[in-house]
């Protein structure tokens, strides 16, 4: 029997998505086009073990959100390289120029720069069958690319974004997600 034979369902294809980041000044937005891969969000709920006499006993603990990576392909117009730079400088961080430099990275300034992040999957019509929102994020590491003699793949960023929490389609009260 072949893997999938149910020919009246169709599978979420990895290919059929795009990336959006909610802000009124975000200039993220000008590059989305760019987005050649991006991680779904993922969690990671952790263990607590109590003992009692002679046994064990695990409890789940807390659910711990995973980071998200995102890869843009390093394009010239707009220049993606120079939008990130911008981005990490509205969060705050300035070359320092004198010992006065007293600014530093913020997490208001990162999200009100970046946004609500959204990661959208479609079917083949184009119709939205899974969206994820990853509230409060910010980058936490940023890759501006490898340049190689021997290659002439486009050159790839890639962003880690790390976020207080996702919901999945729009679901906040930790019911069970509208269909």
């Amino acid at each position: 029997m072949a893997f999938w034979s149910n020919m009246d369902v169709e599978p979420k294809r990895q290919h059929r998505w795009y990336v959006t980041f909610d802000s009124n000044n975000n200039i993220l937005n000008q590059i989305r086009y760019a987005v050649k891969k991006v991680s779904k969000p993922s969690a990671k709920i952790g263990s607590v073990q109590h003992k009692y006499l002679n046994h064990f006993f695990n409890f789940p603990g807390r659910l711990e959100w995973q980071d998200v990576t995102i890869s843009f392909a390093s394009i010239s117009q707009p220049d993606a390289t120079q939008l990130l730079d911008i981005i990490t400088s509205r969060a705050g961080y300035k070359v320092p120029t004198t010992p006065n430099e007293l600014e530093t990275i913020g997490k208001t300034k990162f999200n009100a720069s970046i946004g609500t992040v959204t990661i959208t999957q479609v079917n083949p019509n184009g119709d939205n069958i899974e969206e994820w929102k990853l509230f409060k994020p910010f980058f936490t590491d940023i890759k501006y690319g490898d340049l190689d003699y021997s290659n002439e793949e486009i050159v790839e960023i890639q962003c880690t974004i790390k976020y207080d929490w996702a919901s999945l389609n729009g679901n906040r009260s930790g019911g069970a997600p509208t269909p």
